[in-house]
């Protein structure tokens, strides 16, 4: 085994090119034989890859022949009316194509669904005042202002007229009262 390894034919192995690759030792072997090393490390094994090695090898790759230079004739090969004729009706339907695949933005439809299932026609009533009321002095008539002071856990209020303003002197700072009135001071609680 100083020369080479051996095959399953137990014949020594003319080189190391497939040491350890006992698949590709077996596929090769009869080509190892018959060939001199040197030339075969060089240049691989003949007739792996083709069967016809005494043709000189070609030129061509498939770059070459996908792309070649495209031939033009110098002379007209459809009339010049033809021309014309497929030249507008590539123009039309391509004008009818930019047109379909390019339609204007329809407009937003703002209406909401309140809007387009609830028509109520609706016609307001005016009705006389029976006391003159003013909208941004005076309080609504809630259930809260008329049973002022009778619920339970109700919290203090400064006034009478003020209902929902709350009495926050206990947590308040007395640094953050800006010239207001301490609560110890004020009368009418």
């Amino acid at each position: 085994m100083a020369e080479g390894t051996r095959n399953l034919n137990s014949k020594p192995m003319m080189g190391k090119t497939l040491v350890k690759n006992w698949v590709e030792e077996r596929a090769v072997a009869d080509y190892d034989n018959d060939n001199d090393m040197k030339k075969v490390l060089r240049s691989g094994h003949t007739g792996l890859l083709t069967t016809a090695c005494d043709q000189p090898v070609t030129n061509a790759t498939t770059v070459r022949e996908s792309f070649t230079e495209q031939k033009v004739t110098k002379v007209r090969q459809i009339g010049r009316k033809s021309e014309a004729e497929q030249r507008e009706l590539y123009e039309r339907f391509s004008k009818e194509v930019y047109e379909d695949f390019n339609k204007p933005p329809t407009p937003p439809d703002y209406t909401t669904s309140f809007k387009a299932h609830y028509h109520k026609e609706f016609t307001p009533v005016e009705r006389k005042e029976t006391q003159p009321h003013s909208v941004y002095g005076e309080e609504p008539v809630t259930f809260w202002t008329t049973n002022r002071g009778k619920l339970h856990g109700e919290s203090q209020s400064t006034g009478s007229n003020q209902t929902f303003r709350k009495n926050v002197a206990f947590s308040t700072p007395i640094t953050d009262y800006m010239n207001q009135t301490l609560p110890h001071k004020i009368q009418n609680w």
